[in-house]
């Protein structure tokens, strides 16, 4: 079964948002529970992650789940939650634009 964009499910990346959840707790959050963390929670806005975390968490993107992001894709408002992260994370898969 194919999507409306033609790709077959199978080929969309295995990244989760808990996943995703997880590094950021461990990474920028240490003192949360990553189950705790909303998907929609604005990293940016409550300067979870500023600049430097974006770099970190495209770096833990690309060695952790060979996704590469270039230069439009790392914008902020690309990662601004967890459910951002994941949705970059698919395009730069699927080969999309940012």
């Amino acid at each position: 079964m194919t999507t409306e964009s033609g790709i077959e499910p199978e080929t969309l990346i295995g990244i989760s948002e808990d996943e995703i959840a997880r590094f950021v707790v461990e990474r920028f959050l240490p003192d949360v529970e990553w189950s705790e963390l909303d998907p929609d929670y604005d990293l940016l806005a409550t300067g979870v992650v500023d600049s430097l975390g974006v770099l970190h968490i495209a770096s833990w993107l690309g060695k952790q789940h060979g996704i590469t992001l270039t230069g439009p894709e790392l914008t902020a408002g690309n990662f601004r939650s967890v459910r951002t992260i994941r949705a970059t994370a698919e395009r730069a898969e699927a080969g999309g634009a940012a």
